[in-house]
């Protein structure tokens, strides 16, 4: 289903080009996975505030609300050190964030925490499965060895995405509401 990109941002020489790809839900809509932007502020900020409660919750593994310097800095973002691919659609003529998976490395840049969430409405069709596949993919090339993650023991969509990707779950012996993720690249 991969085809090559209808549309390339016409960002700085440092912008990732070579990681956007077009992508069809099983319904037929048309996906454009890509690199964030700055540009894409006000995209990040009506995703996060689209979200569910319990959607916002799995993904912060708290209640808190997103500040809006944290959404600047999550579109504000060094791609040599992180990268965050979202996945966007024209929903009613208008561009609209689906879901973002990201990943910052370490000191050392050998190893990322990463994170994904989806939109309520974009759940369970296979696009999770597909951007967080993008982001491995990304993470590998740029040099990223390992990956790892922590997810509430109960997020169970997340879970059984991490194991079919081939992630290791590991439930934290101290807190057993957390589990931890991680794959080696």
């Amino acid at each position: 289903m991969d085809a090559t990109p209808t549309q390339t941002p016409t960002d700085g020489p440092d912008y990732p080009r070579h990681l956007i790809e077009d992508w069809r839900l099983p319904d037929g809509t048309q996906v454009i996975i890509r690199p964030i932007r700055p540009e894409d502020l006000a995209l990040e900020t009506a995703f996060v505030a689209g979200l569910s409660r319990e959607t916002g919750y799995r993904r912060l593994l708290s209640p808190r609300q997103l500040q809006p310097d944290e959404l600047w800095r999550f579109t504000h973002i060094d791609y040599e050190w992180e990268l965050a691919l979202i996945a966007t659609a024209h929903i009613a003529g208008a561009e609209q964030q689906l879901a973002v998976a990201r990943y910052v490395r370490d000191c050392q840049g050998e190893q990322a925490e990463f994170a994904i969430v989806v939109g309520d409405a974009w759940q369970a069709s296979g696009l999770g499965t597909k951007l967080l596949q993008s982001l491995i993919r990304a993470a590998a090339q740029a040099g990223v060895r390992r990956l790892s993650a922590s997810t509430l023991s109960s997020n169970e969509g997340m879970l059984a995405l991490a194991r079919k990707l081939g992630f290791q779950l590991l439930r934290d012996p101290g807190d057993m509401t957390v589990t931890y993720l991680s794959m080696t690249l």
